[in-house]
């Protein structure tokens, strides 16, 4: 390894504690970029939220997972290593004595996202579940954003708009389209019946001309019960078009678990990163990263054009945890 540049930042301005993204680099093992999903409803394990409880649980599990690999123990390939992760989780579950409980609950489940890079023999092998991506040789990208999550953004910019159109500031029109995307529109409070009839109108049409091919039911569920009552129906369920994959502590369907493999001696670089970086960088390393989560901001910080998200920038928090982590091997 000739350099290592890493750079993790939370969202919340003046809390990095709450920071959800964790990073593993150990040079000639493995290295690996986890996204803890933001809580749903303040749920704590170990005193930390559940996606920084999950993130940092996952973390521990990957680097124990490298060093034995290190030691001479045997890669046995990736569904091996998601369930690897997925056990740590189980455990830790079981430590706190919430197994039953988050068994039959996903609200209060804590879940991340994972991308890995590990170094077996003479090969580097790819391993991902969810959005956090993976750029080899600067060129090659691998990242999973699931359209599920195009349904909530966009009831966000439609209600988003509906508002601005309405004269509202900036922060009214932000506060509003949270209210509806968080909750969904049947459980949203305090805002006008007719108001929110429309917004599920104009989000629906514009989910169906993004999404063609996925089910009005689908859609409707999801804009009716929004992140936090709706989302977790689909994860890791492979009977449903917007299903996605995560770790959970629970099982992950091996369609959902992405992989790559390379030679190793044909690896330069390796880039991995987190979904709170919305573009990548033009080139290698942390500040042309940085850069590039300027130059989104600067032109989209409200997340509801080219760069469209769930969330977007505000004067209390950044649209989301961000984590980059760059090798370069030669």
């Amino acid at each position: 390894m000739k350099q290592l540049e890493a750079f993790t930042l939370g969202k919340k301005f003046g809390h990095p504690e709450t920071n959800e993204d964790s990073f593993v680099a150990l040079p000639d093992r493995g290295y690996a970029v986890i996204d803890g999903v933001t809580d749903r409803n303040g749920t704590r394990y170990d005193d930390k939220l559940s996606g920084r409880f999950a993130s940092h649980i996952v973390r521990a599990a990957a680097e124990r997972y490298f060093n034995a690999l290190y030691e001479g123990g045997t890669y046995d390939g990736p569904v091996a290593f998601i369930s690897a992760m997925t056990a740590a989780l189980k455990q830790s579950y079981e430590r706190l004595g919430v197994l039953d409980a988050v068994r039959d609950d996903w609200k209060i489940r804590a879940g991340c996202t994972i991308v890995a890079a590990i170094v077996v023999g003479d090969r580097l092998e790819i391993v991902a579940v969810g959005d956090s991506g993976i750029r080899v040789n600067g060129t090659d990208t691998l990242q999973v954003l699931k359209p599920l999550d195009d349904v909530t953004s966009l009831l966000r910019r439609e209600a988003f708009r509906f508002y601005e159109a309405r004269g509202l500031s900036i922060r009214q029109c932000d506060e509003y389209a949270a209210s509806l995307t968080w909750p969904g529109t049947r459980h949203a409070q305090s805002l006008d019946p007719a108001d929110i009839a429309e917004i599920e109108r104009r989000a629906l049409a514009a989910c169906q001309a993004h999404l063609p091919a996925v089910p009005e039911a689908e859609l409707l569920e999801l804009i009716h019960n929004g992140i936090a009552h709706g989302q977790g129906n689909f994860q890791n369920v492979t009977d449903r078009v917007l299903g996605y994959g995560g770790l959970d502590g629970f099982f992950v369907p091996e369609r959902y678990i992405e992989t790559r493999s390379y030679a190793l001696a044909d690896v330069e670089t390796i880039e991995l990163y987190s979904d709170g970086y919305f573009r990548p960088g033009d080139a290698f390393g942390v500040e042309s990263w940085e850069k590039a989560f300027q130059d989104v901001e600067a032109e989209d910080p409200h997340k509801i054009g080219r760069y469209l998200s769930t969330k977007g920038t505000t004067e209390l928090a950044l649209t989301d945890d961000r984590t980059y982590l760059g090798v370069r091997l030669k």
